[in-house]
């Protein structure tokens, strides 16, 4: 049985942002982006990074914990 962070699931995510009182639609409005593209980063349909770091600051999580296996959490070298 392998061990699964919670929050890498979107529904888990959504989750957590109603427990801080944060919607996807105020992430959207503060960023200049539609509510669409802040659920498609939810979903891990897309990888925006500055989308994300929103999400994760609104959650009061790093985005490595909400996104764990992403390429793009991945720093050059």
């Amino acid at each position: 049985m392998s061990f699964v962070n919670p929050l890498t699931d979107p529904l888990e995510i959504k989750i957590a942002l109603i427990r801080s009182r944060k919607t996807q639609a105020q992430i959207a409005r503060k960023l200049g982006v539609s509510k669409a593209q802040v659920t498609m980063v939810i979903k891990g349909k897309r990888a925006q990074k500055r989308v994300r770091r929103a999400i994760a600051k609104a959650v009061g999580k790093r985005v490595e914990e909400l996104w764990p296996y992403s390429n793009h959490n991945r720093k050059a070298a």
